[in-house]
């Protein structure tokens, strides 16, 4: 199976996908602007899961290697890097976890994603060719990086294209204890960022990393 590339991966959440899917098998490549801060994930990667099949390098390199891309950068430097790096995600899977939170009076809220009602679909009318599907965006960055913690859970999974929904699907279900849901179309991303916010509030209240199951699916 290709290698995914997470771009923004050694960030909080995208190092904690990257430590599940390395202890899942996958082959894994960390992007970052930093070359040195990659090394630095990947020398954490493989001080946790020994047989990880993992590397490090600029994201301009990492979007060139591979076709299926995480994308794990912060919300703020979304716009700028869609700028100069929309050609390397053209045609490409691209998962979408960035979230557009702000933490104000300690209180998490969304921030609204000008000209668009979400992530995914802000993504999606700025690289049309990409096959954008927004997935994990509900899982606590803490736990993914706790390998120690079973996930537990589902992982809602929306976009345009109902073959690259099925092929995040699969990628939900090599982490065990998640589930996949499909969402369908990418507007629902919208729903589901603001229950991220949600989550995150209720964290801080109680003291706990939770995550969210849906009752009534077969």
């Amino acid at each position: 199976m290709p290698a995914l590339a997470l771009i923004g991966g050694t960030g909080p959440e995208g190092l904690g996908l990257a430590l599940r899917f390395a202890a899942a098998g996958q082959e894994i490549i960390i992007g970052s602007r930093s070359r040195e801060r990659a090394d630095e994930a990947v020398a954490a990667i493989r001080a946790a899961v020994p047989s990880a099949r993992v590397s490090g390098c600029e994201n301009a390199e990492a979007l060139g290697r591979s076709d299926r891309i995480v994308l794990t950068i912060p919300y703020g430097g979304l716009d700028a890097f869609l700028r100069s790096s929309a050609g390397g995600l053209a045609g490409k899977l691209v998962v979408d976890v960035v979230v557009p939170l702000a933490l104000r009076a300690g209180v998490f809220e969304l921030v609204p994603v000008p000209g668009a009602g979400s992530v995914g679909e802000l993504m999606q009318s700025r690289v049309p060719s990409a096959r954008v599907v927004s997935a994990f965006k509900n899982l606590s960055a803490e736990r993914l990086r706790d390998l120690g913690s079973r996930l537990e859970g589902d992982v809602v999974v929306c976009g345009q294209d109902p073959a690259a929904r099925a092929e995040v699907a699969g990628l939900v279900a090599l982490l065990p204890g998640l589930r996949p849901v499909d969402a369908g179309g990418i507007a629902n991303a919208r729903y589901v960022e603001a229950i991220t916010a949600l989550l995150l509030n209720l964290n801080r209240r109680h003291r706990a990393r939770t995550s969210i199951a849906i009752l009534g699916l077969d």
